[in-house]
């Protein structure tokens, strides 16, 4: 009987613990349909989705790693849609840096980069933007891989890198055939091309790229194909079809209320309507489109639409009126291209280490500052008739003292940059200083002094086949191994391009000769398997000295680009010293091109 009532103790416990389990399965499964659903709602349905993460923090202590991880996630998603950009790019970093499942990784970090989008931080937008692209060929869903590479596409279009922007809109475009983002890779790589020149009214992608936003009813995408279509007619002085393109979808687009197509619209039609004259409609349009750009910061259209109140305030007489609308026109123009510089200047902070760029960045912002001062003295000189003289003088005579100071401040900070950035050797202001300095000293001396000009041969292929990248390899490498065997004394330089040049103080042409050697096979001997691609690489070498070409710089140069210009002729991969003949070579070699008449070599 006992054995008995043990055994029956047994199952009864057996069976309480099968009951926990399964317990405790269904709620782990209900937690997960919980955590789906709210993702689902989060960007549908707002209140549905508060309403879930209220039931879903009640259950916070039964959660398992994974389930805290996403609902941590969706948390972040409300304080990014309440505006709390910070907090949110808080939660979404420590998702990021945890070890929380792949595709929700990339997510939160896809959310970090849209945040920082949102904010205009274009420098930490772009490190999260390369964490994405590094991740995505982990990513298997291909939602997330479609997302991934939409983001890259606008991300970089909003920036204004807009070849990046069109590669990432063709891959995703080719991965696709219909639906939302196939219009919306359609779109952006149409803005890609629009912005770099590629179309034109009749380009065939402009057709199948409102084909397949009619499709799949995205009238904002479609909108934004027609305003491109409209600027191309504008472009080509053809203000009546661009009216024509932009009222066809107007009704459309002004049923969106999506403000920033509508203020590009409005200042499209604007501009249009003042190509024909037709003030009264261009006015309008001009108003409505500073009134959708309210909420818009550093906007085109602004920019457009001041300008052509501007212009008709003026054109009517309204000179208080027009003032006053310059003067918004100034502003909002002003800031447009400090938004434009400030991207830009990210972009290259962001492809640059930060100790090669901290002079840069100065010389750049007051290259910037210099460009945006001259540009609003020139609108000023160009567009402010005699009304307007006597209250523009004393800005014009502030604005002349501050571009002075500009370029004083400018060339300060160029004397400063003495380096090559990509091979940190002399660049040609600084080496032709230097050089001039060892010229005089070699002369008062009386000492020898030689030149050595090379310059990489085929270079141009290599990038053309390999990609500028490669090519930039190629010259650090042959920097290198160049200022590593060169003597204390001699001054090595880069002067442009795929050209090198060094100064030898102190060493007569014989010696420079060898030396010159020595390096042509130092540069031949480098292996280009460091690139990822197989390829030679040689230089042509042309050697003078003062016994030569006596002791201007100039003229040292010049007869050492001679003598390469015949090692070039004769067979690339070679040094020559220069002579009397070799100039004569050259001339009559330039000569008889100039003529169309053929002639054989000349020995030299």
């Amino acid at each position: 009987m006992r054995v008995i009532i043990k055994h029956l103790g047994l199952v009864r416990t057996l069976t309480l613990i099968i009951l926990l389990v399964t317990f405790s399965a269904s709620a782990q499964d209900a937690t997960d349909r919980l955590l789906v659903t709210a993702d689902k709602l989060r960007s549908s349905d707002p209140t549905e989705f508060n309403t879930a993460l209220k039931e879903l923090s009640v259950h916070t202590s039964s959660m398992n790693t994974d389930q805290l991880y996403y609902f941590k996630y969706l948390r972040a998603y409300k304080l990014s849609f309440q505006g709390e950009f910070t907090k949110a790019v808080e939660l979404y970093k420590e998702i990021t840096n945890s070890q929380a499942e792949s595709t929700l990784r990339f997510r939160a970090n896809l959310s970090i980069v849209n945040s920082y989008a949102i904010s205009k931080n274009w420098a930490d937008g772009l490190t999260h933007l390369a964490i994405n692209l590094d991740i995505l060929p982990q990513i298997t869903e291909p939602e997330f891989q479609e997302l991934g590479l939409l983001i890259a596409a606008m991300f970089y279009n909003q920036l204004g890198q807009y070849e990046l922007g069109l590669k990432y809109a063709n891959r995703l475009g080719s991965q696709l055939s219909q639906g939302r983002n196939y219009c919306l890779a359609k779109q952006l790589a149409l803005e890609s091309q629009f912005k770099l020149g590629q179309l034109n009214e009749d380009s065939p992608q402009i057709a199948q790229g409102l084909q397949a936003c009619q499709q799949s009813n995205e009238v904002v995408m479609e909108s934004a194909i027609y305003s491109y279509l409209a600027e191309l007619y504008l472009d080509n002085n053809q203000p009546l079809q661009a009216i024509a393109t932009l009222e066809k979808q107007l009704v459309a687009i002004e049923q969106t209320k999506y403000a920033p197509i509508l203020a590009q619209y409005y200042a499209l039609l604007a501009d249009s309507y003042f190509q024909t004259q037709s003030y009264s409609l261009a006015s309008d349009f001009a108003s409505k489109a500073t009134s959708q750009t309210q909420n818009i910061a550093n906007s085109k259209p602004e920019v457009t639409a001041y300008n052509i109140l501007f212009q008709i305030a003026k054109s009517r007489g309204e000179h208080q009126q027009a003032l006053a609308y310059h003067q918004e026109y100034a502003a909002a123009d002003k800031a447009y291209l400090d938004e434009v510089k400030t991207k830009h200047l990210a972009f290259q902070l962001a492809q640059h280490q930060a100790t090669e760029q901290k002079n840069q960045i100065k010389l750049l912002d007051d290259q910037n500052r210099l460009l945006r001062l001259e540009q609003k003295l020139s609108r000023s000189e160009t567009e402010n008739n005699r009304l307007f003289i006597s209250l523009l003088t004393v800005s014009i005579l502030l604005l002349a003292g501050m571009v002075y100071k500009s370029r004083t401040t400018q060339k300060r900070l160029k004397l400063l940059a003495e380096y090559d950035a990509l091979t940190k050797v002399h660049n040609r202001g600084h080496f032709t200083q230097q050089a001039l300095n060892a010229i005089d000293y070699c002369s008062k001396n009386q000492q020898a002094a030689s030149c050595i000009l090379f310059d990489l041969d085929k270079f141009k292929s290599i990038n053309d086949t390999y990609g500028h990248a490669t090519g930039d390899w190629v010259l650090k490498q042959v920097a290198q191994v160049c200022q590593a065997h060169s003597r204390k004394s001699d001054l090595f330089a880069r002067l442009g391009g795929e050209e090198f040049c060094i100064f030898l103080p102190s060493c007569d042409v014989n010696t420079a000769a060898q030396l010159a050697e020595e390096y042509r096979k130092l540069i031949a001997a480098i292996d280009s398997n460091g690139s990822g691609f197989e390829f030679a690489i040689s230089a042509s070498f042309g050697v003078t000295d003062f016994s030569l070409s006596g002791t201007n710089l100039d003229k040292m140069i010049a007869d050492s680009d001679h003598a390469m210009y015949v090692s070039k002729k004769t067979g690339r991969n070679r040094v020559t010293i220069f002579s009397d003949g070799i100039a004569e070579f050259k001339r009559n070699k330039q000569a008889n091109s100039a003529m169309g008449s053929q002639t054989t070599e000349t020995r030299v």
